[in-house]
């Protein structure tokens, strides 16, 4: 595999044996215990009127703190094109989010006449695929300029698996034909887009296993797994209006938001 290398860019060599650090099992179980323990507060401790803003505050500051972090990378990539496009594109993506939660937040809570979804928002949401995509790419093609048949093939199917088994979910519990369903083809668009950055991202973490970043792409992956099975839950719930911001699909992309922060802590701490 050959690769043309600009000269402010890190070699791969220097860093590998930093980036081969174990997983903190102890702060994995912990992610789990927050997220858990956070959902039965939410929906056991906290008064009904109250809960939809405290768990809008967590989504809210857990995706601020991963586009910071993401930022904070990047600064410290500085001279390095390639590493610090990418994480800017990641902080955009997650600061996305950030403005996508705060706009849910005053829709479902200040404006009650107005329906959060769709909304606004969804255009802050939606920022986060395109952004997410130029991260993976930028990290893939520096490191492996060209793809394998295989490679494209699964970035390809592998979103029209997720597309389908969406689908299929979406028709078992309709009472009516999805197709003629607004919010079945809205839904579409997000879930497509997510499916397609996990599908990326799967190419990364086999790509980079064992190497200069696997562990913290890894990470990554399994944080963007957890927000494309939220995404899919999500888009099928708004199907029948039975989303509410203590429903448990939160617990995905709350997992998700901590794992990549965990992953962009691991990041930083190699460089």
């Amino acid at each position: 595999m050959s690769t043309k290398q600009d000269k402010t860019e890190p070699e791969p060599e220097v860093v590998a044996d930093k980036l081969k650090s174990p997983f903190n099992k102890k702060i994995l179980i912990g992610i789990g215990a927050i997220v858990v323990a956070f959902h039965i507060l939410i929906n056991f401790y906290v008064a009904p009127e109250d809960s939809d803003f405290v768990g809008a505050i967590f989504s809210i500051s857990t995706s601020l703190a991963a586009s910071v972090m993401a930022m904070i990378i990047a600064i410290r990539y500085a001279g390095a094109k390639v590493f610090q496009k990418a994480h800017v594109a990641l902080a955009i993506a997650y600061f996305g989010i950030f403005l996508g939660e705060i706009t849910y937040l005053i829709y479902d809570l200040y404006i009650p006449d107005v329906d959060p979804y769709p909304s606004i928002a969804d255009i802050f949401f939606f920022i986060q695929y395109p952004m997410i995509l130029v991260h993976l790419f930028l990290n893939i093609r520096f490191f492996s300029p060209k793809l394998a048949k295989k490679s494209k093939i699964w970035i390809v199917g592998f979103p029209i698996f997720v597309l389908g088994t969406f689908t299929l979910l979406s028709q078992i519990t309709a009472e009516e034909d999805i197709f003629t369903n607004f919010d079945y083809w809205y839904g579409v668009i997000f879930v497509t887009a997510s499916a397609l950055t996990l599908s990326v991202g799967v190419i990364g973490a086999i790509l980079f296993k064992g190497g200069v970043i696997g562990k913290a792409w890894f990470l990554l992956v399994i944080g963007i797994l957890c927000n494309t099975v939220g995404d899919v839950w999500y888009y099928n719930l708004e199907i029948f209006s039975e989303y509410s911001l203590v429903h448990p699909v939160n617990l995905f992309w709350y997992a998700g938001y901590l794992l990549v922060i965990y992953a962009l802590i691991k990041h930083k701490n190699t460089l």
